[in-house]
């Protein structure tokens, strides 16, 4: 599939404290607070927004952000970073409100993935793939390829390792490329929290389904760098391409694929032996050029930009020169801070400076987070320029589906007018109003869509400050 629709679904750990950093609210009450402005305007806490994403409180009171269906990368990362500005408008406005009652508390959002609790928040990559290819063969290749991905797209952080079965004993921190990996523990399955697969099989195409398939993908970091997020959706697509190619691949399926995860994730050098299912060894820095050869034979001369930033990933880990990385990838950015903290201070990997630390990077404040002050002092990317961003918060990717419901949503906002939407269809709430569907996702054009907004624009009072 040389044109590929592909989509984000963000989970933000949230917690609301006092100035001492003891609790204020507990989660239910804070995400009450958090979405208050959504439910006024939507009378719902899941909706979807002008740009055409979706925004929600999932289970367990943790926001979640959908960014709409994109089918370039660089549009994704800015749908992804539109919202992030969104969410963060929502914090900023709760936080004044509960300034104005007098109360001592603050609302934060963390982009991460782990939470000092223990407690795991998801980040699903999803990609368009066609219903007639053989679903069953991808993950025999896409697997090694993402149990080792994480050495170039990881958001990187400390984890402690104990003795088996002993949670409270003495263990030994270490930085690693992922501590999603720990949190890991099926390869393929249609569960999402019980059993934590690699790839999610529950069939949602949102799509025709004779035609098209979802693939879900739930191993990925939440990422804070536009660049390492980028990589994570352009080097699966082209791994994608070649799966879908039917040409001839390298087989390397690995023995365990859940416990070698665990081992790359400890291994910042790539050269930690991996036991192959066929018999024999190979190393995640193996994998990852394998994949990176290949994907050189079918990328587009507009790719050639991708091929070259995943060389210098994989160059930063098998050299140990992170001076380019320290400055583009997470895990590097990352593991820079963490070592200078714990030289200058004198603290070991698991003092709660670190800790602070890592939430500091992931929190999503403009004003308070690390990885935004590390933005402005030029130690880390900042790829899309300011106005690209802002456009993404209120308009949505023009080249698919997502288009037309944008034009919807914020046409419906704009003339007051009670609305339904999902990823496939459109309807309005009067009486007698049918529904519009839009089962393919590269759809930017549709009589019915057109007479569906003059309907909307015939009448309707408009809404102040819609979002």
């Amino acid at each position: 599939m040389r044109r590929r629709v592909g989509g984000l679904e963000t989970e933000f750990g949230l917690v609301c404290v006092r100035a001492d950093g003891t609790r204020a609210l507990e989660p239910e009450a804070a995400a009450r607070e958090l979405f208050r402005p959504v439910v006024a305007q939507g009378r719902s806490s899941n909706v979807f927004l002008r740009n055409a994403a979706r925004l929600y409180l999932d289970v367990g009171s943790h926001p979640e952000y959908a960014t709409a269906e994109c089918d370039d990368w660089w549009d994704l990362v800015a749908q992804d970073a539109a919202g992030e500005r969104i969410l963060a408008e929502l914090v900023g406005s709760a936080n004044a409100r509960l300034a104005e009652d007098g109360q001592d508390a603050r609302i934060h959002l963390l982009k991460n993935n782990v939470d000092s609790q223990g407690n795991a928040f998801g980040s699903h990559e999803n990609y368009l793939v066609d219903r007639r290819g053989e679903f069953t063969r991808l993950p025999r290749y896409l697997l090694p390829f993402l149990v080792t991905r994480q050495i170039v797209t990881g958001a990187g952080g400390v984890v402690v390792d104990r003795p088996l079965g002993e949670p409270t004993a003495p263990g030994t921190p270490r930085f690693v490329f992922s501590r999603r990996s720990d949190h890991m523990w099926e390869t393929v399955s249609s569960a999402t929290t019980r059993t934590r697969p690699i790839i999610n099989t529950r069939d949602e195409p949102h799509g025709d389904p004779t035609r098209f398939r979802r693939l879900h993908v739930i191993v990925g970091d939440s990422t804070r760098s536009e660049v390492s997020t980028h990589l994570r959706f352009a080097t699966t697509d082209l791994v994608l391409r070649l799966i879908e190619s039917g040409r001839s691949l390298p087989e390397l399926a690995l023995a365990d694929d859940i416990a070698a995860i665990r081992v790359v994730a400890r291994d910042l050098t790539g050269t930690e032996p991996l036991e192959l299912a066929a018999g024999g060894t190979t190393t995640a820095l193996e994998v990852q050029q394998r994949w990176l050869d290949l994907a050189a034979t079918v990328a587009e001369p507009a790719e050639q930009g991708v091929l070259e930033t995943w060389q210098k990933a994989l160059d930063a880990v098998r050299t140990g020169d992170r001076s380019w990385a320290a400055q583009h990838l997470d895990w590097a950015i990352k593991e820079r801070l963490v070592s200078q903290v714990v030289e200058r201070r004198g603290v070991a990997l698991d003092d709660s400076v670190i800790e602070r630390l890592d939430l500091g990077y992931h929190d999503i404040d403009p004003s308070g987070s690390v990885f935004a002050s590390l933005c402005r002092r030029g130690l880390a990317p900042a790829v899309l320029d300011e106005e690209r961003i802002a456009a993404a918060v209120t308009t949505a990717p023009a080249s698919t589906r997502a288009h037309l419901r944008g034009q919807v949503v914020t046409a419906a906002l704009e003339h007051g007018v009670d609305h339904v939407v999902d990823w496939t269809t459109l309807r309005l709430t009067r009486s007698g109003s049918a529904p519009v569907q839009i089962l393919d996702p590269f759809q930017t054009r549709s009589d019915e869509v057109d007479a569906l907004l003059a309907r909307i624009r015939g009448g309707g009072a408009p809404t102040p400050g819609a979002v």
